[in-house]
């Protein structure tokens, strides 16, 4: 493990700190608003006091489950105050959160279960089915409790039944689960450091103060949904909205009701948004900043929200690094619309080619990130965690960079072909050992397209097997139960050969160029 050091300051000095954020919230504003809460169908305001009673119950919970320093504590649930305390509860504990991914196939789930083996997991009804499925196949029995007998504990007068852990920078605050730099479905482990120097850095480089108030629209199984700024708005003590998921309509409203100040989602969010019936008499008058991750907003996306009298600009980052990396100052964001910006405070990047020399201006490389903002490796995974981090302590995102000569960074292409489709990352080679199941199948390329609604849409090709006739539909239906639905191609061409390179490699660079301008005709 790299023991990071910055401006001389070893970061181990600071285990003394306290990091128990709800404690800490409701010690110093009691009474502000934390959390208006409309995943239950209703309004619900909660104040910091609230939250640290909530967590604090939640903390007496877990220990008379016998949950203890170092065990997981998963949920399967859409977003709510209950999630947000829960979370809270764990650092009391020393417990790790793991959420469980509500879109992830059976399969998918039964293996994350299995490989975090957690103590407990609190479930919403809506996904009751899909636990239980998932907990018959799976070696693993935890505690299930519905997360809706979570609700009022926020006014039951603090138990403090339960022994409060003291955790360092060091400790794994969560799991998160994510394809990763080198594909494929693993947890990364993400301590308390990166926890806290992202949302430092976040609170000075977008300048956000208790005053603000943020909609979450990512769900808490991502990385966005705690860290781009649910964390650090909590820590300097602004007002979140929760919603139960993403509906255009409702975000739309939800941002001129609540005068929400800090907007952040995916491009496909921003979107549907845009295409909403009552965008047009939408003022957004209260909005600071619209801020996209996930993926590159097109740049008439980006003039859309300008239309609007908006601050729009690009973000970067991953579960493994950061992820607020980068912040691009107000007086460029309409000189350089498709830049990602520059590094943040406490981020070094650097852009490295092929042959490990350092990219120049213009030059183009795969970035690589290193300081306190870079995850501690995967979990249970140490080989994959050597491919992701370099000897000395730098983060190889797989992801391809260029910047300008004034220092501004560009996302160029996701390397290996890496698809990210509404703010999720897919990769081809997963997809495509799915599909090689299908006793019909002889070969098979996947693949990224352009599309407008997703950013960019998955898409394959399939060569049959002799004397077999299979469709696209056959093929998503074989496909229903074996690997989340945004993951399944949406565009699908029957082929007589799958194109090949001179040296015999699937030609994925050839295939990407052609079906771009097919689409329509899958």
């Amino acid at each position: 493990m790299v023991n990071h050091r910055l401006n001389g300051l070893n970061l181990k000095s600071l285990s003394s700190l306290s990091l128990d954020l709800a404690e800490n919230a409701a010690r110093l504003d009691p009474n502000k608003l934390a959390v208006i809460d409309y995943s239950w169908g209703s309004r619900e305001v909660y104040t910091y006091l609230d939250i640290e009673k909530a967590s604090s119950n939640i903390a007496s919970v877990l220990e008379e489950l016998g949950v203890g320093r170092g065990d997981r504590v998963s949920v399967l649930s859409y977003n709510s105050m209950e999630y947000l305390s829960i979370y809270m509860a764990t650092i009391k504990k020393g417990a790790i959160l793991a959420p469980l991914s509500w879109r992830a196939s059976t399969k998918e789930l039964t293996f994350m279960i299995d490989d975090i083996e957690p103590k407990v997991i609190f479930y919403h009804k809506d996904f009751e089915n899909l636990l239980r499925r998932s907990l018959e196949i799976s070696l693993h029995k935890p505690v299930q409790i519905d997360i809706e007998e979570l609700r009022g504990l926020h006014r039951i007068e603090l138990r403090k039944t339960y022994r409060k852990e003291i955790l360092s920078e060091e400790d794994i605050s969560m799991l998160l689960y994510t394809g990763g730099t080198t594909g494929g479905l693993k947890a990364a482990m993400i301590p308390y450091r990166q926890v806290l120097w992202n949302a430092i850095n976040t609170v000075i480089s977008w300048g956000l103060t208790s005053n603000d108030i943020a909609p979450i629209f990512f769900p808490f199984f991502h990385t966005g949904g705690w860290h781009v700024i649910t964390i650090p708005l909590y820590m300097v003590r602004g007002t979140l909205v929760i919603v139960k998921k993403f509906e255009p309509d409702e975000a739309v409203e939800i941002i001129d009701r609540e005068r929400c100040t800090v907007v952040i989602a995916v491009p496909t969010m921003f979107h549907m948004m845009a295409r909403s019936p009552i965008f047009k008499e939408a003022s957004f008058g209260s909005v600071r900043f619209f801020k996209s991750g996930g993926g590159m907003s097109p740049l008439s996306l980006v003039k859309t929200y300008w239309d609007k009298g908006a601050r729009y600009f690009q973000g970067y980052g991953l579960t493994e690094a950061g992820p607020n990396l980068l912040y691009t100052p107000e007086n460029t964001m309409r000189d350089k619309p498709m830049s990602v910006g520059k590094p943040g405070l406490f981020v070094q990047l650097r852009v490295v080619k092929e042959d490990g020399s350092e990219a120049r201006p213009g030059e183009i490389g795969e970035l690589q990130v290193r300081g306190p903002i870079v995850f501690s490796g995967y979990w249970r995974r140490p080989l994959e965690t050597m491919e992701a981090i370099t000897p000395d302590g730098w983060v190889r995102t797989g992801d391809l960079f260029m910047v300008d000569e004034d220092g501004y960074f560009y996302f160029v292409e996701r390397k290996k072909f890496m698809i990210k489709t509404g703010g999720e990352n897919v990769y081809p080679s997963e997809v495509e050992e799915a599909i090689r199941g299908h006793p019909g199948v002889e070969e098979v390329a996947v693949f990224g397209v352009p599309d407008p609604k997703w950013v960019e849409a998955v898409a394959a090709v399939i060569k049959p097997k002799m004397g077999y006739q299979i469709s696209p539909e056959d093929i998503k239906a074989y496909l229903r139960d074996k690997i989340a639905s945004y993951k399944i191609p949406k565009y699908i061409w029957i082929v007589e050969e799958v194109p090949k390179t001179a040296v015999g490699k699937v030609d994925y660079s050839y295939l990407k160029k052609k079906y771009s301008g097919m689409i329509g005709n899958a």
